[in-house]
């Protein structure tokens, strides 16, 4: 079922009485990236927002960052009234959002939380993120500043169908297919070059890590992370569970796309953690 709460449109799944988890999706992302392993929880309530800016909600950030965007994030959540603190589940990005939820208002949520392959440092010379990051600063350079290049940039599916093979690490040529499929459909939903231009450089100056004294005042974190995650490589992930004292959990030979390529293992992992 679709909702609308603060222009903030959100999902909801399986029975509101049963514990509540609500999910943050990553960059360029939408509720509908965890179409998969969703069906694999339904011993929880579950919620999905799409995040301002993303999706079906509207762009209403005064400022583009990762802690403005967690901050309206935060007061959506508190808008649900929900009767007990929920737990916060969250990929990629939505791990580094998560993180900021969690030390602006560490009472609104279950000291349980998930995070799934989370951007877990900023990204260095050495990173293999660092290419990325580079082709991300010339797609939205040119985006802005060459006359008409804008959506042809941004929005091209030939770019969006070789970032995502890189990250891929399936051999299934049908779920490929979807996954190539659900991305082209997000590009539609761009709201804003300058928005994804800015927010893309904040992600890239700092990580969940950075969130790591706060944190740790009161949460226990699970962190699940794919061995061949060429996006957020284990490395930066083993530093970040350190910094937490999380458990870490490590799926073999699964890249950055759990979600979508093993929901079966990550949801198992997700609850397993939850019902302790």
């Amino acid at each position: 079922m679709t909702k609308n709460l603060y222009d903030v449109h959100y999902w909801t799944y399986y029975d509101s009485k049963k514990p509540t988890c609500i999910f943050i999706h990553g960059f360029t992302g939408s509720h509908e990236g965890f179409q998969y392993i969703i069906p694999q929880l339904q011993e929880f309530h579950i919620i999905v927002p799409d995040l301002p800016g993303f999706g079906e909600s509207p762009l209403t950030l005064k400022t583009y960052t990762i802690d403005e965007l967690a901050k309206v994030t935060n007061e959506f959540v508190a808008g649900l009234k929900l009767k007990t603190p929920p737990y916060l589940v969250s990929h990629s990005m939505g791990g580094l959002v998560a993180a900021s939820m969690l030390s602006q208002n560490p009472k609104l949520y279950n000291e349980k939380t998930v995070f799934i392959s989370p951007v877990a440092t900023k990204v260095n010379y050495l990173d293999s993120r660092k290419l990325g990051e580079l082709l991300g600063r010339v797609q939205y350079f040119l985006g802005k500043t060459v006359p008409g290049a804008g959506p042809r940039m941004v929005k091209s599916r030939l770019l969006s169908r070789a970032a995502t093979k890189l990250i891929l690490t399936t051999d299934d040529k049908a779920l490929e297919k979807e996954i190539h499929a659900h991305h082209f459909k997000n590009l539609d939903y761009i709201s804003s070059i300058n928005f994804y231009h800015m927010l893309h450089k904040d992600i890239n100056k700092k990580g969940a890590i950075n969130y790591a004294p706060e944190i740790i005042k009161k949460f226990r974190p699970l962190i699940i992370a794919g061995d061949a995650d060429n996006v957020t490589p284990l490395k930066g992930e083993r530093l970040l569970a350190d910094a937490l004292n999380a458990e870490l959990k490590i799926v073999k030979g699964v890249g950055h796309l759990m979600h979508y390529e093993r929901p079966k293992e990550a949801a198992a992992a997700i609850a397993e953690f939850l019902n302790q």
